[in-house]
């Protein structure tokens, strides 16, 4: 396959034993153009044959096998990317499940912009479940994710051109010791006013997240990956689960949505009362005017007149004096 729609980034660094499944379902895509580069970043010897064993079955399957690097190896995914023939380049954790329609969802999203996502959805060890709500096509969201701490998505939802990643600077590499990888690499992409970005709400892939997992055992996490592979190989659970989704993203919307009503509301509030304190000042400025024009037009004030003349006069006189 010479130029494939998509080149599928890999990285893995710990044994083996959820790999098989991540690769099982990038190959179970609907769309089927694309090359799968397992990055090996100073993982066992074990993972590294499994991988190739993984990659004797399918022809479309690389490995590439580093010494652990800097952090999570992220100048390995660079040097990979360098042999990438792909148009878009996606990625998927070792420990992460992709839908069937992950791909073709993240094609039609990557005809629009150079860099966007998909929606990440988490899943908890109780079985329940988080969305990550956010939209790239908007400025703000970008403005946050430039400024701060903050990120909706990680390396599985996200897409980007591979033209627009060789036109940076500096692609994947190691980010600061307190800073995670993925912001340090999206920022990189998001600094660029020459790129366009948008988001796809749609939840193509689960997350059950390691962070949430670190008193479980790897046996453990295999059985709950087995578990959720067979759960989710059933359309209607698939179904069933995106329909929760988008019923957690409508109630953000319209929590959103009832937001930024009442902030309206105590603006216009807000305008009112200025408006109204406004209305008062002038109504005291009117008052005192017409008390002014009255103190000019009585006969005391013009009696006195020449005389106020000859104050200002003597005034100017004494400001003359050389002393």
């Amino acid at each position: 396959m010479t130029h494939p729609r998509f080149t599928v980034l890999l990285p893995v660094n710990r044994p083996p034993a959820l790999l098989p499944f991540a690769v099982e379902s990038v190959l179970g895509q609907s769309l089927q153009d694309f090359e799968l580069f397992i990055v090996c970043d100073g993982a066992p010897q074990e993972t590294v044959q499994e991988a190739e064993k993984l990659a004797g079955r399918d022809e479309r399957i690389r490995v590439f096998s580093f010494p652990k690097g800097e952090r999570h190896g992220e100048a390995h995914r660079d040097t990979a990317l360098t042999q990438a023939n792909g148009k878009f380049v996606a990625q998927i954790g070792d420990d992460d499940i992709w839908f069937p329609e992950h791909l073709s969802e993240l094609s039609r999203l990557l005809q629009t912009c150079d860099f966007g996502n998909l929606l990440q959805a988490e899943i908890l060890p109780d079985g329940t479940f988080k969305v990550h709500i956010g939209d790239l096509s908007d400025a703000d969201t970008r403005r946050k994710m430039l400024e701060t701490r903050w990120n909706f998505f990680g390396p599985s939802t996200v897409g980007y051109s591979l033209e627009a990643y060789r036109s940076l600077d500096v692609g994947w590499s190691p980010a600061p010791p307190d800073f995670w990888t993925d912001l340090f690499m999206w920022r990189k992409f998001l600094a660029r006013p020459d790129f366009t970005f948008a988001t796809r709400p749609t939840v193509q892939c689960i997350k059950p997240s390691a962070v949430h997992r670190q008193d479980m055992s790897l046996a453990e996490r295999q059985g709950e990956m087995m578990a959720l592979m067979q759960r989710f190989a059933d359309p209607a659970e698939r179904q069933d689960f995106q329909t929760s989704c988008n019923e957690m993203l409508i109630s953000h919307l319209r929590s959103e949505s009832r937001q930024h009503a009442d902030n309206a509301a105590r603006q216009t509030q807000t305008v009112s009362a200025q408006q109204g304190k406004i209305r008062e000042l002038q109504a005291e400025l009117d008052l005192q005017k017409r008390r002014y024009d009255a103190i000019l037009a009585s006969s005391s004030w013009k009696m006195t007149a020449p005389f106020r003349k000859s104050g200002k006069l003597l005034r100017k006189l004494l400001s003359k004096r050389p002393f």
